[in-house]
């Protein structure tokens, strides 16, 4: 009977094991100001001297020396850091949609997609866009993609 267990053990673990396994993505939750902290129209109503590019904000002190707007909360920044960027547009914008914080499993790099739905105004705004994520590690890469529709 021992023999037979041992035989199986080794079984299911060889099979576990295969080099034909694939990982999975793991969807990592992110938050905003706007859900954690009440803030409003931080499109509009926030500012970062940045052009076309995002940094991670990972302290309050940072923040209050680089953002500037109507709403300054004090961020739990044990549990999260702040990704914040501009974008420019060529009109006006209904939406900015937060695709999930992605995490690959096979080289633990994040991935974000920032999506800007576009409406029909002639305004080109210089928006900010922002994500509270979960508290990174100081050697953890996020790739954000920006898309617009028009």
């Amino acid at each position: 009977m021992r023999k037979f267990i041992v035989v199986i053990l080794s079984f299911v673990l060889v099979s576990s094991c295969s080099d034909d396994d694939q990982c999975s993505p793991v969807v990592l939750d992110i938050t905003s100001l706007e859900n954690e902290y009440g803030c409003i129209n931080t499109p509009y109503q926030m500012d970062i001297d940045l052009t076309e590019e995002f940094i991670i904000i990972r302290s309050q002190e940072v923040f209050d020396d680089l953002v500037t707007g109507n709403c300054m909360p004090q961020i739990d920044f044990t549990a999260y850091d702040l990704l914040i960027g501009k974008k420019g547009l060529t009109n006006g914008f209904d939406s900015i949609v937060y695709d999930g914080l992605v995490k690959n499993c096979e080289n633990g790099q994040l991935s974000l997609a920032v999506t800007f739905t576009l409406n029909a105004t002639a305004e080109a705004p210089n928006v900010t866009y922002h994500a509270l994520v979960p508290k990174l590690g100081v050697n953890d890469i996020i790739n954000v993609s920006l898309v617009t529709i028009n």
